[in-house]
């Protein structure tokens, strides 16, 4: 297991090497997780956005909504899409 250092800055920010990132894969706008172990130690785990840490950030005020919905609004909007890009296609 190799050992790759950081630099902790005065405002307590870390800088992850490159090693790390390619690593844990990470990206701009990706989460860091610290999970002390029983040990003492620590884990760096990457948390990437998903669509769950969307949720709610747009208000809804009608009735609750179910995966089938979801899946068929999608669905639809991927249709629109094709059909237009069709249309664009056929006119060039």
């Amino acid at each position: 297991m190799e050992r790759v250092s950081g630099k902790v800055t005065s405002k307590g920010q870390i800088t992850l090497p490159a090693k790390v990132r390619r690593r844990l894969g990470v990206r701009p706008g990706d989460r860091i997780e610290f999970i002390e172990t029983d040990t003492g130690n620590v884990e760096i785990v990457a948390r990437r956005k998903t669509l769950a840490d969307l949720r709610g950030i747009v208000p809804y005020d009608g009735p609750p909504l179910s995966d089938e919905d979801i899946v068929r609004w999608v669905d639809e909007a991927r249709s629109a899409r094709a059909e237009a890009a069709l249309k664009s296609a056929r006119k060039s």
